[in-house]
């Protein structure tokens, strides 16, 4: 069993960032954790396909915002793609 001196969950931009600060001198160890399967499917790995999992699809976890007010209590579509690249 590995050890670890820190966990990082979510490996989004603040998340990749503070795991490479952390681990870039080489004295902690550092566990990133991130939802979703693999990263091999076409959809995820090249950019442009992105826009074929919008707005529903396998790799769209398809996140809406509570009852906005300033959308006269609609809610906002928050498109989020399920996908980890391990290393």
């Amino acid at each position: 069993m590995h050890k670890f001196d820190f966990v990082v969950v979510g490996a989004g931009s603040a998340g990749c960032t503070v795991a490479s600060r952390l681990s870039e001198n080489g004295k902690y160890q550092v566990a990133l954790l991130e939802a979703g399967g693999s990263h091999n499917n076409p959809l995820i790995s090249i950019p442009f396909n992105f826009a074929f999992t919008v707005p529903k699809g396998p790799h769209n976890w398809s996140f809406e915002t509570v009852p906005q007010e300033g959308l006269n209590g609609r809610r906002g579509y928050q498109p989020r793609v399920a996908s980890v690249k391990v290393v």
